[in-house]
């Protein structure tokens, strides 16, 4: 006698024992399956047998199990190609070991095995990753090693807390693929004091061994803290790295400071969570609004807690109230208490009142609307209008 599956059927407390392939097909020698006993049963099978208490199992060709179901009913098609079965409860295996509990309502044994679908209230509890997510659909694919979930997902884990349209879990790389209007958020013990990032993209990759979440499509980053919005930053692509609360942004990056009243742009930022700070290694702009300037510069780093701006390399500060322009090497913008440091090769013109000046350094006075320049033994002292 041949045999590729194992398949164990309990019903009620009676061993029931059958050596299957597709749904309930034996591979033997003789045609006809000898777990039935008399015509009545065999008609019955053929015909569409509905068995009670049930638990299934399926093992690859070494033996190890893929996964087992227990079934309250298990009713196999005529054709012997599909199993459906009632308030499945499962577990997947990957080399022999156990990676996730799973419960539904119902479900489908395809493809010889390889395919298990359930659907309804499905909750996976991840044994070794510790993730529990909910949906109305699952399928493990076995031989891909591959458990893909539909509609309506939602996922927690000690890391992070996701929702999505579609989740694909690759156990054994140890990350999960999230498509579909990904909305994610970071997990601290009082969200109530401690800041946290909320994440959204159409699609993002969790590698959670790594703790990292990333994104090849924009990605928005938003920081709450006392359930307000601090920040927001949005790129073309992102990676944030968990446990360093650290995110890394690039292509048309977008940094909102909005406490700060502070909209940068750019194409590359590091944005270090816990310190507060976004530091920007390429060109970038700038804006405030509230003092009507524009700043551009080679790179900027911005310190939310000090509230403090640093600036450097080729240095533009352009205001519109009295069309005035600096440039500089090097600038420093303390938004506390509203003053502006040039240092290297400054340069300031306005045109109204027209003024050109030039030295070492700068000291502008936003709140008092004056410039100081130091040049040698020569100081300047502008008064904006």
């Amino acid at each position: 006698m041949t045999m590729k599956r194992l398949l164990w059927l309990s019903l009620g407390g009676l061993a029931l024992l059958g050596i299957l392939v597709i749904g309930l097909r034996v591979l033997r020698q003789d045609p006809a399956p000898n777990y039935v006993t008399d015509e009545e049963q065999q008609e019955a099978l053929t015909s569409g047998l509905t068995l009670t208490d049930v638990t299934l199992e399926q093992p690859d060709e070494n033996g190890e199990l893929l996964w087992r179901v227990h079934a309250e009913t298990v009713t196999y098609s005529p054709d012997q190609q599909t199993a459906e079965v009632t308030h499945p409860e499962g577990e997947l295996y990957l080399d022999g070991e156990m990676i996730y509990r799973v419960t539904a309502r119902r479900g489908q044994i395809l493809e010889d095995g390889q395919l298990v679908i359930l659907s309804g209230n499905i909750v996976a509890t991840g044994i070794e990753s510790q993730a529990v997510l909910r949906s109305d659909e699952l399928q493990w694919r076995s031989q891909e090693q591959l458990m893909v979930l539909r509609d309506r997902i939602t996922g927690t884990h000690p890391q992070l807390r996701a929702a999505a349209d579609e989740a694909r879990v690759y156990e054994r790389e140890k990350r999960i693929e999230l498509e579909g209007q990904v909305v994610a958020n970071t997990v601290v013990e009082n969200p109530g004091t401690e800041p946290w990032l909320k994440l959204q993209a159409e699609a993002l990759e969790w590698r959670w061994e790594e703790e990292v979440v990333e994104s090849t499509q924009t990605l928005r980053l938003e920081r709450f803290l006392r359930e307000a919005i601090t920040e927001v930053v949005t790129g073309e692509a992102g990676l944030v790295e968990l446990q360093e609360n650290r995110a890394t942004l690039t292509d048309n990056v977008l940094v909102e400071l909005l406490d700060l009243d502070l909209r940068i742009t750019g194409d590359h930022a590091l944005w270090n969570v816990d310190a507060e700070q976004v530091v920007m290694d390429r060109p970038l702009r700038a804006d405030s609004e509230e003092q009507a300037v524009t700043l551009t510069a080679q790179q900027g780093k911005f310190d939310l807690a000090e509230q403090v701006v640093d600036l450097n390399r080729q240095v533009v500060v352009v205001g519109t109230r009295n069309d005035g322009r600096l440039t500089a090497d090097r600038l420093r913008w303390n938004l506390a208490d509203e003053t502006v440091v040039a240092e290297g090769a400054v340069n300031y013109r306005q045109g109204s009142p027209p003024t050109q000046v030039r030295g070492p350094q700068a000291v502008g006075y936003i709140q008092e609307q004056r410039v100081v320049i130091s040049g040698g033994q020569v100081v300047t002292e502008i008064v904006l209008p």
